[in-house]
């Protein structure tokens, strides 16, 4: 058994496997891939050939559907198990897709995690000032902070960031200090909300139970009729 996981989730992955002891062989890919999702794709079906060579007969990928990045990929040996899920929120929560929606507030939810604070958001913010000057080298000042104002403007229907909290995590100080930075710099109030490791684990012990889907050769991950994720055929 091989996890493919995108390393926005390493935090909990490490805090579970420290937590239980268990030993399991992880690739992380890069987060961000799921912005382009034909790259995420191809990245993952290229890893899913390699491990079938290798003769690996389950591979369990730490994705939801991601943007449909997920939509194509199959195998021609290996079981692929997937949770059913949209996006990695789910499994941060340890919720399911239906609950998650609900602690969102309507879609209205900012969410921070460990994982994405490190690998996405605090960078993101950081770099900011670097951007500004690089767009007035290129475009002005006045046209370099309309363009940095821009970057702030897919944030408008949002209404609160939460911080999804894993006890027993380390340096949960520092996660929460770097929340309250990127919740201040989106100009939206910081709530929390205690995260479950139970989904995570599951699936790191190789999703047996319903919340997970088994993709045999042939199949692939999609929505159905009723806007569920599920295995269809490809």
């Amino acid at each position: 058994m091989h996890f493919v996981c995108c390393e926005v989730m390493r935090p909990e992955i490490e805090h579970v496997l420290e937590k239980t002891g268990k030993k399991l062989n992880i690739t992380f890919f890069e987060q961000g891939l799921h912005d382009t999702p034909d790259v995420l794709r191809s990245k993952l079906q290229e890893k899913v050939a390699e491990l079938e060579q290798q003769n690996e007969s389950e591979i369990i990928l730490g994705y939801g559907l991601c943007g449909r990045g997920l939509n194509g990929l199959t195998s021609k040996q290996a079981t692929l198990t997937v949770p059913s899920i949209h996006d990695c929120i789910p499994l941060l929560l340890g919720h399911s897709q239906q609950e998650a929606g609900a602690l969102s507030l309507e879609g209205s939810t900012y969410w921070l995690s460990a994982g994405w604070l490190r690998y996405s958001q605090v960078k993101f913010v950081n770099e900011r000032i670097q951007r500004q000057k690089e767009y007035e080298e290129l475009y002005g000042l006045d046209n370099a902070l309309f363009l940095i104002e821009q970057e702030r403007s897919w944030l408008q229907h949002y209404t609160n960031a939460c911080l999804i909290e894993w006890k027993g995590m380390k340096n949960l100080d520092s996660i929460y200090a770097d929340a309250k930075f990127v919740a201040e710099d989106a100009k939206l109030p910081l709530r929390t909300i205690e995260g479950r490791d139970e989904f995570l684990q599951a699936l790191l012990a190789g999703g047996k139970d319903e919340r997970f889907l088994k993709i045999r050769p042939g199949q692939t991950i999609d929505i159905d009729c009723n806007g569920n994720v599920a295995a269809v055929g490809v």
